[in-house]
């Protein structure tokens, strides 16, 4: 039988140099895929923070300007808006505030816009008249919307501003009608960034510190749990080890008595049979000598009395009786002692053992068996050989006294590993459990004869409904232990 300690075995480990991922411990796991994955949530919020504070100072700096500039406007064109754009004085008085005034410092570039796309005015002169299309943001501020951004000058008409800077804070404020609040006109100005880039610049340093912070704290407090965690998963994966070697252990000393307790029982099962032909030498050389000495001297003083007158004190019916019962006897003794030995079946094979078992039950009982015995060219065992015989002569032996439905019927195969047989007879029947109460002694050794090599008996029987006895014995003494 293959060894059972394959069912425990573990299976090896891949190299390190095929899986070396998997051959570390978990929290150096964690400890790689945790940074990379937090390293780049950090990245995605301290971009997407960034973008937000970048965002949020250019609107607030543009509402700022815009308010100023919204102010200034109202002074200027609070007549006539429509014909203020265009006219001279207008100009000169914002020439006054953005080439002149304060503001030059704060707004390096001034449009007003008409709703043509015609630059009625501008503090550079030479943009004054161009008209360029309305889209984007200028579009947007036409429709009331006040819109800035950062804006890096690749449009064409940012081309006199190109040659100065290389970004600006661009802000579209509408310019509304004071009686309808109509959009009559649109206020385009350049915010210098400087000032904007540094603060932008600072806020998004300290987000991206307290992000990296933040990240650190939520890593280092996962490490530390994982850390716990993967210290108790090899404490107790270092205590199944250990369990699992006490096992092992206890399991091939548990295969190691089975194949002792395999051997014995061979051993045991040889040895009985020993025994039985040396009961059997016994009985034949001992008491069946003497009895048939007995009887012959009785048959010659019957001989020789026979013609008295005056016998002896028994009359012939009795002499005849006494030497019946000696002849009888004599008879049932050899019987036992054929019973008790057994040809020599250490050559045979399984399928000339069980045929040998059943010419000899013809040759005894005169009866014909319907025997179906496979081919098995395994060398079997002697002791699996020894027990197929016995089991066959008990069985075959038990149907012929207590069967009236005819001989039994034998079948002999092989079923992976085992020899498999079956006897079976259309008898009476009987209740195997009470049987089995009774002390038969019969069933008891053949059952203990196939368990002894780790084999396999079930009595199948009814009253009315006859008996069958199928059995299993291992082929070899391997797989007997």
């Amino acid at each position: 039988m293959q060894s059972r300690d394959q069912n425990l075995s573990v299976v090896p480990p891949e190299t390190s140099a095929d899986r070396p991922f998997e051959r570390m411990s978990f929290s150096r796991q964690f400890l790689l895929v945790g940074s990379a994955l937090l390293i780049l949530g950090m990245a995605i919020i301290g971009s997407w923070l960034g973008m937000e504070i970048e965002r949020s100072a250019v609107n607030r700096a543009a509402a700022v300007a815009a308010i100023y500039v919204e102010s200034i406007l109202a002074a200027q064109l609070r007549h006539d808006p429509g014909s203020a754009l265009a006219a001279p004085a207008t100009h000169v008085a914002l020439d006054q505030i953005f080439n002149e005034g304060p503001l030059r410092r704060k707004v390096v570039r001034f449009k007003l816009w008409d709703a043509d796309g015609v630059i009625r005015y501008s503090n550079d002169h030479s943009l004054v008249g161009q008209r360029f299309p309305v889209d984007g943001a200028l579009a947007a501020a036409f429709a009331g919307t006040v819109t800035a951004h950062i804006t890096d000058l690749d449009e064409a008409e940012h081309a006199a501003e190109r040659t100065q800077w290389q970004h600006l804070l661009e802000v579209y404020v509408p310019v509304r009608a004071a009686a309808g609040g109509e959009v009559i006109a649109v206020a385009e100005f350049y915010h210098s960034t400087e000032n904007l880039d540094r603060d932008i610049r600072s806020a998004q340093q300290r987000s991206w510190v307290l992000v990296g912070v933040a990240t650190l704290a939520i890593f280092l407090l996962l490490f530390v749990q994982v850390h716990r965690a993967n210290d108790t998963i090899v404490q107790q994966r270092d205590d199944l080890r250990h369990q699992l070697q006490q096992l092992r252990a206890a399991f091939g000393e548990n295969e190691r008595m089975r194949a002792r307790l395999g051997e014995a029982g061979a051993a045991t099962t040889t040895l009985n049979e020993q025994f039985l032909h040396r009961v059997a030498a016994d009985l034949h050389d001992g008491p069946a000598q003497s009895l048939a000495f007995a009887l012959m001297r009785f048959d010659e003083m019957v001989a020789a009395g026979g013609g008295c007158d005056d016998s002896a004190n028994q009359s012939p019916p009795d002499l005849k009786a006494i030497q019946g019962a000696l002849r009888s006897s004599l008879d049932d003794l050899r019987n036992i002692a054929a019973g008790l030995g057994m040809p020599g079946i250490a050559s045979l094979s399984i399928t000339e053992t069980a045929r040998r078992a059943v010419r000899d039950f013809e040759r005894q009982f005169g009866l014909k068996v319907e025997a179906d015995i496979e081919e098995i060219p395994n060398d079997a065992a002697l002791a699996t050989k020894i027990t197929v015989y016995r089991l066959l002569q008990e069985s075959m032996s038990n149907s012929h006294r207590h069967a009236l439905g005819g001989p039994p019927r034998v079948r002999v195969w092989r079923d992976d590993g085992l020899v498999r047989i079956e006897v079976a007879d259309d008898g009476a029947g009987f209740d195997p459990h009470v049987a089995a109460r009774s002390g038969r002694l019969g069933l008891a050794f053949m059952l203990e004869r196939v368990r002894l090599l780790g084999g396999t008996c079930e009595i199948e029987s009814a009253p009315g409904r006859g008996t069958r006895v199928l059995a299993g014995l291992p082929l070899s003494g391997e797989e007997m232990s």
